[in-house]
């Protein structure tokens, strides 16, 4: 049987599954295809894969509801229920990462990566931005430090904190000393320039499950645009940020640089990141805490797990391990509560910095 028309059949005898689901399903089958032999028992895993999360399903099961619908044929399951590892799916696949460290070393830098990703001739999706405030100068949890970027003369609100009290005080003694009258022109503020002065990591699920859509986008596409205002927002803060990437493996897609540098390479690789393969959590925790990472890390992924004591386990090794749920999930959730981290569930109006303060 054609694709084409294996897809009708699901679409006929499924009661009107979403038409995007099986597109976006046909798409992910080109996309493997092109990274190596896909047979007919491959093509229905990754199909299985795909629509898992639509029905609700294991991919395992989701696969065997496929085949019925083949012959339009009941399946064999009843009602199906969901559970913490629900639709995790064992399906290996390369993340952007793992195509792009094939070719360079995993540290190398974004405008790097950026240049081996444009060879590989990759789709570009849309990263849509919108403005978010950045926070207060020593606020939050984030390790941040402010250097004096100038010094000027007093005005009216100026915070008395900054007042540049050496400065200040020569000035008010040379007016003493010439019998002169003290005025605000005598006071001195100091300038900040606010540094970031720890790396941040970013731990993006890229499995297939983010393919589901979340209002008019699909939730890969809704994380993608808060990453990218995030990085803007860091990048004002001279901060530096490393992003994994991970479905059932992980890897780097960049490791710590400083966004301000290399800021449009970043927003230019998002761009590029798709969503493919099963879902395993404890990956991309078990690449971070290999390399050292225990601070102030930020996951967004929908929590799906196929060994949930080993996540648990895991996450115990951190602190502050900030956790956006792309649906709602108790167990994330107790996860970002058992290492002082926070928990937020994804919006398109989400503003990843607002977890550090």
């Amino acid at each position: 049987m054609e694709l084409a028309d294996l897809l009708v059949a699901i679409h006929r005898c499924l009661g009107g599954i979403s038409t995007r689901s099986l597109i976006y399903a046909l798409a992910d089958v080109y996309a493997r295809a092109q990274l190596g032999d896909v047979d007919g028992n491959k093509v229905l895993e990754i199909l299985a894969q795909n629509l898992a999360g639509y029905l609700r399903l294991s991919p395992s099961e989701a696969k065997r509801v496929i085949e019925a619908a083949l012959s339009c044929t009941p399946s064999a399951e009843g009602g199906y229920t969901t559970a913490a590892t629900a639709a995790v799916g064992r399906e290996e696949a390369p993340t952007l990462a793992h195509l792009v460290n094939r070719y360079v070393p995993v540290d190398a830098t974004p405008r790097v990566k950026l240049e081996v990703i444009k060879r590989l001739s990759l789709p570009r999706d849309a990263v849509e931005e919108s403005k978010a405030n950045i926070v207060a100068r020593g606020a939050g949890l984030l390790h941040v430090k402010s250097a004096v970027r100038s010094i000027r003369q007093y005005t009216p609100y100026s915070p008395p904190s900054d007042v540049d009290l050496i400065k200040t005080a020569v000035s008010v003694a040379r007016k003493a000393a010439l019998g002169r009258p003290i005025s605000d022109g005598d006071l001195y503020i100091r300038e900040y320039t606010h540094v970031i002065d720890k790396p941040i990591y970013v731990a993006l699920d890229v499995s297939g499950s983010m393919k589901e859509y979340l209002g008019p986008s699909t939730k890969l596409r809704v994380a993608k645009n808060a990453v990218a205002r995030y990085l803007r927002q860091v990048a004002q803060l001279r901060g530096s940020v490393s992003l994994v990437l991970f479905n059932v493996g992980a890897d780097f897609m960049w490791t710590p640089h400083p966004v301000h540098r290399y800021l449009g390479d970043m927003l230019e690789i998002l761009r590029y990141i798709y969503a493919m393969g099963g879902t395993e959590l404890a990956s991309a925790l078990e690449l971070l805490h290999n390399h050292g990472v225990v601070n102030d890390v930020v996951v967004i992924t929908d929590g799906r797990t196929s060994d949930v004591e080993k996540v648990l386990d895991l996450a115990k090794r951190f602190r502050r391990l900030h956790v956006i749920a792309t649906e709602k999930n108790p167990f994330l959730k107790q996860i970002a509560k058992i290492t002082g981290g926070r928990y937020r569930e994804l919006a398109p109006t989400l503003d990843i910095l607002e977890l550090h303060s």
